[in-house]
């Protein structure tokens, strides 16, 4: 037996090995972290007899944001199809994911294919380029999952990631050792190119901080809430005659906004104008409203944001102002997606090794 094939074998051979840490030092402390994170904010929302706001999308909020780890990054590329909620925060998540990969020198447009086989693809496929295309087949297509919510929905899926992007590398290493056409050097190069993948580098032990990573969670969860808020409203004021019997002003309509708040394209305020018209004495006016999340919602806000920010995120109320009055304006919103940009930024990988939730 050559050389060669016996470091390919030996590779073979540590793969398990490599699953079972990626699995047991980032996967299981990251749904172990979201688990309590859904926890407590299911509990808060119950407190403030909210509306119920978990659906799957949170969690792959939560992975796309905190990123932490190639393994997650990866996985939260790949998973960013059932992301449902605001539109722009796809736009945001995935730039983030991309500078991630762009970091990590990553050319492949599959994000999936990266965790597997990272940034070796270019000189692999000079020499192995049938061995990379049969072995990435199995995470370039797949059917659709079932999302929803639940860590056990979470678990299954990373697992289901990890077992494929295991099965993807091996199908790579066995393909080079057993392809008879590929000669010694090019299956020495290889041996040496995979032990550069980011499937063959996990943490060699635990680093997540699981409390502090499920705050950081259910922050966002909150933030997300805090984003999906403001609508902008179109609306003429009351001209008595306008609808008869009510003098009251005439919305004519309530949209979500898809600009993030700190776009220029933002909607601004704009007052009715008059027309002069007898039938259409005004020209429609629009305004931003924002729906009130609560004030039990509101203080658990404050509470993560001084733990993790130093500071309320809502401006000082007395006790009958937390009550009665909700704070929420173009300032919060800001905020939120600053605070959205800043734990994606302090949890985003800088290497394949590392291990950034904490």
């Amino acid at each position: 037996m050559s050389s060669a094939t016996d470091r390919l074998t030996d590779i073979l051979v540590e793969l398990p090995k490599y699953k079972s840490q990626w699995q047991s030092n980032v996967a299981n402390p990251y749904v172990r972290a979201y688990d309590l994170a859904v926890e407590n904010f299911q509990r808060t929302l119950k407190a403030q007899e909210a509306r119920d706001k978990m659906t799957a999308e949170l969690f792959v909020f939560a992975a796309s944001v905190l990123s932490g780890s190639v393994l997650m990054a990866a996985f939260a590329t790949a998973s960013l199809r059932v992301l449902a909620g605001r539109a722009a925060l796809r736009v945001v998540c995935n730039n983030n994911l991309n500078r991630t990969f762009d970091l990590m020198h990553a050319a492949a447009s599959n994000k999936a294919v990266m965790f597997a086989l990272g940034g070796i693809l270019d000189e692999a496929k000079k020499f192995a380029g049938k061995q990379i295309t049969s072995a990435t087949e199995k995470l370039t297509s797949s059917a659709p999952i079932a999302s929803s919510p639940t860590a056990i929905n979470f678990l299954t899926r990373i697992e289901d990631f990890i077992n494929v992007n295991h099965i993807c590398i091996h199908e790579f290493i066995a393909g080079v050792r057993d392809d008879r056409a590929i000669s010694e050097t090019d299956k020495l190069k290889a041996a040496d190119l995979v032990g550069k993948t980011p499937f063959c580098n996990p943490p060699a032990g635990r680093r997540v901080d699981e409390n502090r990573l499920s705050q950081k969670m259910e922050l966002l969860f909150y933030m997300s809430a805090v984003m999906d808020s403001d609508r902008l409203v179109t609306f003429v004021p009351p001209t008595g005659g306008s609808v008869p019997g009510t003098t009251r002003e005439l919305v004519l309509a309530r949209k979500p906004i898809p600009q993030m708040p700190s776009a220029a394209d933002y909607p601004r305020e704009t007052a009715p104008r008059l027309t002069g018209k007898l039938l259409q004495p005004f020209e429609p006016g629009t305004r931003i409203e924002y729906s009130n999340i609560g004030s039990a919602v509101r203080e658990r806000i404050d509470t993560l944001s001084r733990q993790h920010g130093g500071s309320p995120f809502y401006p000082q109320q007395n006790f009958a102002e937390k009550i009665l009055i909700d704070p929420t304006g173009r300032a919060q919103m800001i905020r939120a997606e600053q605070i959205i940009n800043r734990l994606s930024a302090d949890a985003r990988p800088k290497q394949l090794v590392d291990v950034r939730m904490i």
